[in-house]
């Protein structure tokens, strides 16, 4: 049987057609693009891990500011009720004071930012990057809002001026009526003389 080229062979359809040779300069072309390709795909991930590590940074940036605040907040049940200091991951994370205020770290890894939010608007309270001097501002914020809570607790323990009547009087008025009615039944019936005596 003779050797039948496989270029030939009637299994690959036209008898006498050529497989393609790939010039190297499309093989050279074809290797550049897939070197291109690798570095690209790496530049994105060495940023994507540079983000991760910028958001870990400001995460424990922002735990140690709440170490530093948790002696505060621990030192009064009023404190510990109203004030929660918790921690949320996020982009970027946030350290949450209380239900409206919490701090960022923006506008780089290294500033403080400490915002309340207000129905229509963001406040800064305060911009820093020493940790300490943020602290103290976080601090004097949850003071303000202590005293505020306990002088709007004291105007709510004020007692109302009576507005109704007590038990006592609207007994009272209705024994006097039971009786003044049976002494004006009694006298009309002995008026009228259905009853004698």
């Amino acid at each position: 049987m003779p050797v039948v080229p496989f270029w030939d062979s009637p299994a690959r359809g036209i008898a006498g057609s050529r497989p393609e040779v790939v010039k190297p300069v499309v093989i050279q072309e074809r290797d550049a693009m897939v070197v291109a390709l690798r570095e690209a795909r790496l530049a994105e991930a060495a940023h994507f891990e540079a983000a991760l590590d910028l958001r870990d940074s400001k995460s424990l940036r922002l735990q140690i500011l709440k170490e530093d605040l948790l002696p505060a907040v621990q030192a009064s049940p009023e404190a510990r009720a109203l004030f929660d200091l918790t921690l949320l991951p996020g982009d970027p994370p946030k350290l949450w004071v209380d239900l409206t205020s919490y701090v960022v770290m923006e506008p780089d890894h290294r500033t403080y930012r400490f915002l309340q939010d207000r129905q229509d608007e963001r406040e800064v309270l305060f911009e820093s990057s020493d940790r300490e001097a943020a602290a103290a501002a976080v601090r004097r914020h949850m003071a303000h809002r202590l005293v505020a809570r306990e002088r709007q607790a004291a105007s709510l323990q004020q007692p109302a001026p009576p507005t109704g009547y007590g038990t006592a009087s609207l007994f009272l008025a209705w024994l006097s009526g039971l009786s003044f009615g049976a002494l004006a039944l009694l006298a009309a019936v002995l008026y009228f003389g259905v009853v004698k005596f």
